[in-house]
């Protein structure tokens, strides 16, 4: 066949298929068209709805602002300390205990950006007993220096600055907590405090012990504070139990923090006004802290020396049932065992004012939630 008939006959079938392949594409067009402003017309209705929830929930957040849910606002945590102790005692059996040294429950809550509320739950082995120790309202804003507490709280006229397990002598009977009234400020480098105790001398109840507290830190890393109390005869620890006084007792305190990379230095020393009774006791403490691995894990090497001086009346006539040390030392290593918790290995030396003295090994573990 010659090229010039097949090309005619080509052309001709082509002509003849054109008009329906040209129907088929306009249908699949305009049923395109369709869907595309179905979608479209969806699209806008979903929209139109968003549009109306947003302005509504924005309305009913003008008219009532939200503080947030419970685990916005109230915050819980605690500490859970268990110790395996032994001790040896200069004409005495040796004694040796393995107990819970002390469990601690803190809830605390933001009422609203000018009131918190803070509660402290404690049991102390010491004591067996558990006691509601803190509870206390904070009235004041994050960004006014000024700032207002009430309630049952630890009154701060001691600091106890220190990386041992073993509190300072000057704790044993001065960790005390009242209910009080505090005006305080605070910046970057000052705090100051002035406070109003309860008094609990029994017949003799009232608010008419008054104290001052102030601390300043600077930037080398170096902190001193001071602190001043009328009374503590009737507000602090077992010296709520002194019935035989018959003056007051005030008290001052001055102290030192130094912090140089991983070593920390504390110095603290407290002196109370004479007594008829009591004499005129003062407490000293010293202690360093050393940060370090220990391990392969982050650890503190701790050193802690404490003493009293004409303290030794003190148990007598405020009711304490051990006589009460005129040393004490403390050195030991804590080792971290992971996230929020810890192991402490401890030796403790001890100098009553009877020469009686007594050795004491601790073995704690630590647990904060």
């Amino acid at each position: 066949m010659k090229k010039t008939t097949i090309a005619t006959l080509v052309a001709a079938a082509m002509t003849s298929t054109t008009p329906a392949f040209a129907t088929d594409v306009a249908k699949e067009l305009a049923a395109m068209k369709a869907r595309i402003a179905q979608l479209e017309a969806q699209l806008a209705a979903q929209q139109a709805t968003t549009q109306k929830l947003e302005q509504k929930t924005e309305a009913q957040a003008g008219a009532t602002p939200s503080n947030g849910g419970f685990a916005e606002n109230v915050s819980v945590g605690g500490e859970v300390t268990l110790l395996a102790q032994q001790v040896e005692t200069d004409g005495e059996n040796s004694v040796g205990d393995v107990l819970v040294d002390t469990f601690e429950l803190e809830i605390a809550a933001d009422i609203n950006e000018n009131v918190k509320v803070s509660t402290l739950i404690e049991y102390l082995s010491a004591d067996e007993k558990l006691d509601l120790a803190e509870a206390y309202v904070v009235i004041g804003s994050e960004d006014n220096p000024l700032s207002f507490t009430l309630g049952k709280a630890a009154h701060p006229l001691l600091v106890g600055d220190s990386a041992a397990f073993t509190d300072p002598i000057a704790f044993d009977i001065f960790d005390a907590k009242e209910g009080l009234a505090m005006l305080s400020y605070q910046n970057e480098m000052i705090q100051l405090d002035t406070y109003v105790l309860n008094n609990s001398a029994e017949g003799n109840e009232g608010l008419d012990t008054f104290g001052l507290n102030f601390g300043t830190t600077f930037s080398n890393g170096v902190s001193l504070g001071a602190g001043y109390v009328t009374d503590v005869a009737n507000t602090a620890g077992p010296f709520s139990e002194l019935g035989g006084l018959t003056e007051k007792i005030d008290a001052w305190r001055v102290n030192a923090l130094v912090e140089a990379n991983d070593l920390a230095l504390f110095a603290e020393y407290i002196q109370l006004g004479r007594s008829n009774l009591a004499g005129e006791p003062s407490f000293l403490h010293l202690g360093a802290g050393y940060g370090t691995q220990i391990l392969g894990a982050d650890g503190t090497l701790f050193l802690g020396y404490s003493e009293s001086d004409e303290a030794e009346d003190i148990d007598n006539v405020a009711g304490i049932d051990y006589e009460l040390p005129e040393k004490r030392l403390a050195l030991g290593v804590t080792r971290s065992l992971g996230e929020n918790a810890e192991v402490t290995a401890e030796y403790v030396r001890e100098e009553a004012y009877s020469d009686t003295d007594s050795d004491i090994l601790n073995v704690a573990v630590t647990t904060t939630f």
